[in-house]
């Protein structure tokens, strides 16, 4: 049998990251990135725009209980975490209990940017921000700045 290449949904300049782009912490590891969210074609694009910028996507997750258990059990350094999930759950209330149990800290991402929402999210403490729809620039700027505020904690 014959292994077909990976079905790409997203045009990039390359097609597989270069040693060279791979983010990594102090460390010297990939930094892992867990996704969450609820619809299924953005979480695949996220997954590639997430790999094509050197990063490594450890799982993936569609709703709060399910982050929470993702989180628990690959322990990401980072969270892509969508704001309204699957099953009437809540990213912010997921966000906020992966905070308060492993430290880990969330990048928001969401369609929706009210006031009431964002003052609901600060209580998170995100490191971050990213609009639908959401692009690989607009992506790479969020994941850069969240990682240099990541640093500056651990540093």
């Amino acid at each position: 049998m014959h292994a077909l290449p990976k079905l790409r949904l997203v045009h990039t300049r390359r097609s597989v990251p270069q040693p060279s782009d791979r983010q990594e912490p102090d460390d010297g590891q990939a930094v892992r990135i867990l996704i969450v969210e609820d619809e299924a074609i953005p979480a695949m694009l996220l997954e590639e725009m997430v790999e094509d910028l050197g990063f490594m996507v450890c799982g993936k997750a569609v709703s709060g209980p399910g982050a929470v258990m993702a989180a628990e059990d690959y322990r990401p350094d980072l969270i892509l975490m969508d704001i309204r999930l699957a099953q009437g759950t809540d990213g912010i209330e997921a966000a906020i209990e992966i905070r308060e149990r492993w430290g880990i800290p969330s990048v928001f991402m969401s369609a929706f940017s009210d006031k009431g929402t964002m003052v609901r999210a600060e209580a998170a403490r995100p490191l971050g921000f990213v609009g639908k729809p959401y692009d690989e620039t607009r992506l790479k700027i969020a994941l850069d700045a969240a990682l240099k505020t990541l640093g500056e904690g651990h540093g």
